[in-house]
Formats: C-alpha cells, structure tokens, sequence
C-alpha cells in the first residue's frame, strides 16, 4: 500500500519545481543544480554522462571556480527522455555550461497540484461509492411486487 502510494504522489515532488538562474558564484553543497550543456560541453562531458545529453540534474557536491562537482540523479538528453541517475559524483567544467540553474521546490504549484490531486480522488471514491457511503440508487420498500399489492 505504501508502494502505491509512493508511486502516486511521485509526480507531485517531481513537477512542482521552479528553475531560478544560479546566481551565486558559489553555491552550497546540497544546492539543487540543473546545468544545461553547451554544444562543447555535450562534447566534452560525452564519455562521463552519453552522448546527446543536454541537461544535468542533481545535488551539488563541491563548487570551485573552474568545476562543479554534482551527485548526478538524472540526465536528459536533447530529445527530451529522461535518463535516472543514482547520484554519482560527476564533475562538471563551468566552461562546458550554457546555463545554471538551481531547482527549487514551488511551494504554490506543489498546493494546487495537491489539491487538485485530492479532488480527483475523492470525486472518484464519492462516484464509485468505493467506501460505501452513500446509497445504492434503491429506493424500493423490498416487497419485489411490481404493482404494489
């Protein structure tokens, strides 16, 4: 049960995150990053990460003026598809980046998901009757004669 529950409230963590340029030049460890690859950069980081990676996402590690060092948890190449990492430790040249970004949980977006989520469920439970509340729709006296005698 816990599993499903794990699993259905997994798009609610993962959507509700904003994007906001990384403006200090030294962030903290910890520091949520999304770090987009220039074309060098895609290049460069080719053997570490695959190729066509676009996108790196992860926990920053360690922060020097040349390189990040982030504990990697997911790639996503230039199509789009999500590659999921187990948060290796890749280093990453602040000369291979187009942009920085660090991720940051919206905590608005994350409400109005939620509530949003939790309409639909309750509507589902209250249209199915899945909790047996509510009647059956049976408002017959339970004779089973059809004309009343």
């Amino acid at each position: 049960m816990r599993r499903a529950v794990a699993v259905l409230l997994l798009p609610l963590v993962a959507g509700c995150y904003t994007l906001l340029p990384l403006t200090n030049p030294a962030p903290a460890p910890g520091t949520k990053v999304s770090l987009v690859l220039s074309d060098r950069g895609r290049v460069d980081a080719a053997p570490q990460i695959g190729p066509y990676a676009d996108r790196v996402q992860g926990s920053l590690l360690q922060s020097t003026d040349s390189d990040y060092l982030v504990a990697v948890t997911d790639v996503v190449d230039i199509r789009g598809v999500h590659n999921r990492w187990l948060g290796e430790a890749v280093p990453m040249r602040r000369s291979s980046l187009a942009t920085t970004y660090e991720r940051r949980l919206s905590r608005p977006r994350t409400v109005v998901l939620a509530v949003g989520v939790a309409s639909a469920i309750v509507a589902l439970i209250a249209s199915r009757n899945l909790l047996g509340i509510g009647g059956s729709g049976d408002t017959g006296s339970g004779t089973g004669g059809g004309n009343g005698q």
